[in-house]
């Protein structure tokens, strides 16, 4: 066994010994507990309250029940045998009751029947009749302090975690003290010499109140507690009196400290012994109060503030603490804004007063055409291709190869007799068109500009009303959904909120379902709540079974991420050069969102690599600020038409995988098809948007694709396919031999090289080529590998 082995081995029999002394504390309680209450005599007579008692802990502390029917038993012993029979006889009776299948009966009620049912034919019997009237009384008294215990028991003792997290209201303060009263009334006998373990108690409980809550909660103590145990000796106003005073003059002295307290606490004693002589006021309760006052002074500090702490919380200290952390998360909020609206402005407006690009689409006969008489001839029944000519002539303008430029020129000058006028017009009309265009989509990008920083706005101000910035906004949203579908839920943390990352730990009470077993409720019920509140799937992480600071299970929660994406990359310049007008980048927006970015620049120098290196570090730019796709991809579209470097613009093929959803999202700015390899299936997405900065199509699409695990993904640039070969049937063969290749066990790298040495066998790459291939799988997660050797392995160790 390595060193590690044994100090895990080590710390989990820490843990487990720790479990079974905290457990055997915790059943020696409520052992005393049960043992004074079944001994509790109210009206010189015995009561029942041993059995709410079981009840209460029968139904929410199962492990704990035999302690209290131990110490129930023990208890009745020394009241007769008569007595034990009896409350094992009320117990059963319960236990019939509630297991009876035709109705449910509330718990007190239950309780109450139970007492009613025993004592009825206990005491039928025992008279051979009907019994007195006093013995019918006393029966009845015993059925609503039955009654009663149960519902004050009810209030005081809640679900295990509620221990730690729930705050003690005054009821369940009050219940507390009644439950306590009661254990005083059946702890009369406990007399050692001068001691009175009773008294004692009382004493350092009006005390340590006074300590923690001062006069109000040592006055409500002593007279609640003095109030039930002179009813319980038949000596109401005396003992009321004298616990109530107590409590008034031990808060009083709480200003001087706890001496003050101790002192004060003992004056009442002594004036009544001097007022009333028929108090039992003796030797025996001036020393249990006195030990009590000692014992009172030598308790930690630290226990009355603990207890401060959970009956009237600090709020100043947690407002102070949140009010700290608004100041700095408002503060990034805003600073993280500012420089979004910086970046925007750098993005736009340095560049607004260059010249501008457009490019001419549909060409109609220009004015000079029109009153030349060769007219009919280029444009009408005899058209001798003139509308082609000035179509590629447009085109080629934008493409901005001059060779093709002065191939097309040389073509119209051949054909037309006006060639130099019509270049004017031409000329003219392609400023106007780019103007045209320009000014339209300018005003639709400053609308996405605008629809986008509104968003930010709203966000912002969102956050910073009063019931949206909080620590537990989430959580309490959560919790409350969780509630509404009746998961017992005490405790949960949202570790990380970033989408695609998110991380939920859920602290459930083991109440009805044995969470150790199964985790069928949180697969089928808490995951589609989280599902539904932050619109992605979610797994769980892990289960942990935990036994401090009490028995509950902690159920993880992160974001599921169902796909992930392995890819390679095959990129050649043209003639081996040291540039390509190719750019390309991929990485992850989140661990639940891919991003592809994909640009081929005009030509093959250093400019063409420049333009289309800058295009895709503005799109990362732009994504990094959150910006939504479509205005990314309107303002670069945009942006790159303000330059000032004539006919200058790239190609941009932009896609986003969501690996948790398996879609593809894809926007395309002028790039080539992407197809998606299923099988003997081929998808293609195409779009007719120009290239970024050719602004005579400004509508940039999103197309939407959904995957599935084993589909093969493929983006490439122009430069693929020869301009001399045709172009269908080079697509044809490149993706005959992509779908031969994709369905291979080889790694994705040998693949995409084995598919670009079978295609250039047959088709020359002339022209700067770069070509991505992605394969999507299901991801695997850890626990759903089994293997057997492992297992049995480490079984037998």
């Amino acid at each position: 066994m390595t060193s590690v082995e044994w100090y895990e081995t080590a710390n989990v029999d820490d843990q487990k010994s720790g479990a079974r002394k905290r457990q055997l504390l915790i059943g020696s309680l409520f052992f005393l507990t049960s043992f004074f209450l079944a001994q509790s005599v109210v009206f010189e007579a015995a009561v029942p309250f041993s059995v709410p008692f079981w009840a209460i802990i029968r139904s929410k502390y199962k492990e704990y029940a035999k302690f209290v029917l131990i110490g129930g038993l023990i208890g009745c012993y020394f009241l007769g045998f008569g007595q034990v029979l009896i409350l094992a006889l009320q117990i059963g009776m319960y236990e019939c009751i509630q297991r009876f299948r035709y109705w449910q009966l509330p718990q007190s009620i239950a309780v109450s029947l139970a007492v009613l049912i025993v004592q009825v034919l206990w005491q039928g019997v025992m008279h051979q009749g009907l019994p007195p009237v006093l013995v019918q009384f006393y029966v009845g008294c015993e059925v609503a302090l039955a009654l009663i215990m149960t519902l004050f028991m009810q209030v005081l003792f809640v679900n295990s975690y509620e221990w730690f997290t729930s705050h003690w209201t005054y009821e369940r303060l009050g219940s507390a003290l009644v439950v306590f009263a009661a254990m005083l009334t059946g702890m009369q006998a406990v007399v050692v010499s001068y001691f009175s373990l009773p008294i004692f108690l009382l004493q350092l409980l009006i005390c340590f109140g006074a300590s923690v809550g001062s006069v109000p909660l040592a006055t409500v103590i002593g007279a609640v507690l003095g109030a039930l145990i002179g009813v319980a000796k038949l000596s109401f106003t005396g003992m009321l009196s004298v616990a109530t005073l107590t409590g008034l003059c031990a808060g009083m002295g709480a200003r001087a400290g706890r001496f003050g307290v101790a002192i004060g606490s003992i004056l009442p004693s002594v004036f009544f012994l001097f007022y009333d002589a028929t108090l039992p006021l003796d030797s025996v309760y001036f020393t249990s109060i006195a030990i009590g006052s000692l014992v009172f002074l030598v308790l930690p500090k630290s226990y009355s503030d603990k207890v401060r702490n959970k009956l009237f919380p600090q709020r100043e200290e947690v407002l102070l603490a949140r009010q700290h952390w608004l100041t700095e998360h408002v503060t990034f909020k805003l600073e993280h804004f500012q420089h979004f609206v910086h970046f925007m402005k750098e993005l736009v407006f340095e560049r607004f007063m260059t010249a501008p690009v457009a490019v001419k689409e549909e060409v109609a006969p220009m004015n000079t055409c029109l009153s030349c008489f060769r007219h009919d001839r280029c444009w009408g029944a005899q058209n001798n291709g003139m509308d082609k000519l000035m179509t590629d002539w447009f085109h080629m303008k934008g493409v901005g190869k001059e060779s093709s430029i002065h191939r097309v020129e040389e073509q119209i000058r051949y054909k037309c007799v006006k060639a130099t006028k019509i270049f004017e017009e031409l000329e003219t009309e392609l400023y106007r068109e780019r103007i045209n265009g320009q000014y339209f989509h300018g005003k639709k990008m400053i609308a996405l500009q605008l629809r986008d920083m509104s968003n930010h706005l709203n966000q912002l101000i969102a956050e910073m009303k009063e019931e949206t910035i909080s620590f537990v906004s989430v959580e309490k949203d959560i919790i409350q959904r969780l509630k509404d579908a009746h998961i017992e839920c005490f405790q949960l943390d949202v570790l990380s909120n970033k989408a695609g990352a998110r991380k939920i730990v859920c602290a459930l009470a083991p109440a009805r379902v044995n969470w150790e077993e199964d985790t069928t409720v949180a697969e089928r019920m808490i995951l589609p709540i989280l599902y539904d509140i932050f619109e992605e799937p979610f797994e769980i992480d892990k289960v942990v079974a935990c036994d401090v600071p009490f028995r509950h299970i902690q159920v993880s929660f992160r974001s599921a991420i169902s796909f992930e994406v392995e890819y390679d990359i095959y990129s050649m310049s043209k003639d081996a050069t040291l540039y390509s007008g190719d750019s390309h980048a991929l990485f992850q927006l989140h661990p639940g969102l891919f991003a592809i970015l994909l640009s081929d620049g005009m030509g093959q120098s250093k400019e063409a690599q420049h333009e289309s290196r800058k295009l895709i570090h503005l799109m990362r730019e732009c994504l990094n600020f959150n910006m939504n796709p479509e205005t990314a991809m309107h303002t670069l579209h945009y942006v790159m038409s303000l330059k000032q470097q004539d006919d200058m613009y790239a190609t941009l093929d932009f896609a986003l995988v969501d690996l948790q959803h398996g879609d593809l999202w894809s926007w395309k700015a002028g790039g080539m098809s992407t197809y998606i390899l299923r099988g003997k299936e081929v998808l293609k997405v195409e779009s007719n948007a120009a290239p970024v900065g050719f602004l005579s199509i400004s509508a940039v699409e999103a197309e939407k694709r959904k995957l599935k695990a084993g589909d093969v993904i493929l983006m490439h640039s122009d430069g693929l396919f020869s301009s001399i070969a045709d172009w269908d049937e080079q697509e044809e063969s490149f993706l005959a031999f992509a779908q031969q290749v994709a369905s291979t066990n080889k790694t994705i790298q040998d693949k995409l090289t084995t598919i670009m040495q079978s295609f250039q066998s047959y088709y020359a790459i002339e022209d700067d080529c770069t070509v991505l291939m992605l394969e999507v799988t299901h991801v695997v997660p850890t626990w759903a590998v089994f293997k057997p050797a492992q297992y049995s392995m480490s079984k037998s160790s």
